[in-house]
């Protein structure tokens, strides 16, 4: 086990003048921070933050899009054994008072044009933009130790009183090197960041990559334009994101295809693909690879349910897609499917050291250096979530038997029908999901005065004349007691979501009750 902060000393003693962080300047250029200026930048904050007199322990938030000094704060912050609070961009001031309330934070690091936004700055302003430097007296650093917090990490709150996931330095360093056992970065790797480090799973592999002594690459715009410059010009390998994002970029390329007037080639390649060897593949698929800059080789996928057709899409075309499953309080990752295993219904098996079993529920509950102590002074949740070292996830699962982790859903979104069976939202959302016709549906069991659970559809798409004939072609692909007996359409462009494009399904159950009445 180690600290994070002695991660970041053992990289630069080791990476040196080899590059770490790159980003996009206004005029264009790359900026590069090799592995001794991070560690020079992080040393310097953490002297301005002596400065200030703060002590160990003691909470400050970072409030930014993903970029450079969004690390160097975060390290310079850890060395002086301050925690970390780490806030979505798209925050709104009323959760960011009560998370202030909550934790005692004594600083908010964010832009000067973001903090002019608040009506009430709750603690001083730390200018991302200009970091204060100061001078780094090593004598005064505590003394760190596995153990000792590093980062909370607060829910959206959408619901009652948000959790915060308290998590060690040993929980992030473990699953960070846990990680790189299983994805097989190396010094090689250059990695495009688009994932907001507010969330563990960039936070994590952020760490692993520069443990590594790979480069990371930060996008700082998620125009598709933009993002297919910085995989040519930068010379990308790898990419963490989610589904969504995984789509969009086929759809990207379908478009191009599309344009050039190659459809009949493009299905003729994917059929061919499947009987060719995958180191070949990139062959067929010259083309692609040429659009991904040549030298890219693997997304991993997580934070939300990757489709089984799109992961095979981009394997038939020679591009490896690992899929990831876990959980902030498991900091986050808890399996990855193997990197020579190519497997599309499974989240794979666990990490080293980590222990997965399932309760008679078949909850899956997670065992490991990985798993958060806990939340942030909230001793019931703590105790409910937490129970014998293992931690209780809330999802559904199974395990087949080449010891590979299957997901059904969550606990709290399975509907139980009056004669006892039970459905699986996602498995539903999932069929729904492959209609061209449709944009995105989430599933809930509704209940209206006696009658028993009947499952109902929440629809998303452009021309809903065509949602009857899209719940139609969806029922005669499911069970008798899977199909959907009612819909609702959805008024407008999109869910709202969370930060990794997750539906936040609270957010739709709770308007569904107005929609309805006006349907009828």
């Amino acid at each position: 086990m180690t600290t994070i902060p002695l991660l970041l000393t053992n990289a630069a003693a080791q990476f040196g003048m080899d590059p770490a962080l790159l980003e996009p300047t206004e005029t264009g250029d790359m900026a590069t921070l090799s592995y001794q200026s991070l560690l020079e930048c992080a040393h310097a904050f953490a002297g301005h933050l002596q400065e200030c007199q703060v002590q160990k322990g003691e909470r400050i938030m970072i409030w930014s899009a993903s970029r450079t000094d969004w690390l160097v704060s975060y390290f310079g912050s850890l060395l002086v054994g301050m925690v970390v609070i780490p806030l979505d961009i798209n925050t709104q001031e009323n959760f960011l008072q009560l998370i202030t309330q909550t934790t005692g934070a004594k600083f908010l690091v964010t832009t000067q044009q973001q903090y002019q936004t608040l009506q009430h700055p709750p603690v001083p302003l730390i200018d991302i933009d200009a970091l204060p430097q100061g001078t780094l007296d090593q004598q005064r650093l505590p003394t760190l130790e596995d153990h000792d917090l590093a980062e909370l990490v607060f829910t959206s709150g959408t619901t009652g009183q948000p959790k915060g996931v308290m998590l060690s330095h040993g929980n992030i360093t473990s699953n960070a090197k846990g990680a790189l056992e299983v994805v097989h970065i190396t010094k090689a790797d250059r990695a495009l960041s688009i994932l907001p480090l507010s969330h563990m799973f960039e936070m994590t592999i952020e760490v692993a990559i520069l443990h590594a002594g790979a480069s990371v690459v930060y996008a700082r715009s998620l125009a598709p334009g933009r993002l297919f410059h910085l995989l040519t010009t930068q010379h990308i390998t790898a990419m963490v994101l989610v589904p969504q994002a995984l789509q969009l970029f086929l759809h990207g390329i379908e478009r191009e295809v599309r344009r050039q007037q190659k459809e009949r080639q493009w299905a003729l390649l994917h059929r061919v693909a499947p009987h060719v060897p995958f180191g070949l593949r990139r062959y067929l698929f010259a083309m692609v690879h040429r659009r991904l800059g040549g030298r890219f080789r693997l997304f991993v996928s997580g934070g939300a349910y990757l489709p089984s057709d799109l992961a095979r899409s981009w394997e038939q075309m020679g591009v490896r897609v690992m899929q990831g499953y876990g959980t902030t309080e498991c900091s986050p990752v808890i399996s990855v499917t193997p990197m020579h295993e190519h497997t599309y219904e499974s989240v794979g098996k666990p990490l080293p050291q980590v222990a997965i079993r399932l309760a008679p529920d078949h909850e899956i509950l997670v065992h490991g250096p990985n798993v958060s102590p806990g939340y942030w002074k909230d001793p019931d949740a703590t105790a409910a979530a937490f129970q014998g070292g293992w931690y209780y996830t809330g999802d559904l699962g199974y395990i087949d038997e080449k010891g590979d982790l299957h997901l059904k859903g969550r606990k709290k979104n399975l509907i139980v029908l009056a004669n006892g069976l039970n459905v699986y939202p996602e498995d539903i959302e999932n069929v729904l999901q492959t209609d061209a016709d449709l944009k995105d549906a989430v599933i809930f069991g509704l209940t209206e005065g006696n009658q028993e659970p009947e499952v109902h559809a929440v629809l998303l798409l452009d021309d809903t004349s065509k949602a009857k004939a899209i719940v139609q072609r969806a029922n005669k692909q499911l069970a008798p007691y899977q199909q959907i007996r009612s819909f609702t359409i959805w008024p407008e462009q999109d869910f709202p979501r969370t930060h990794t494009l997750k539906v936040k399904r609270q957010d739709v159950l709770q308007r569904l009750p107005a929609l309805r009445a006006r349907e009828k």
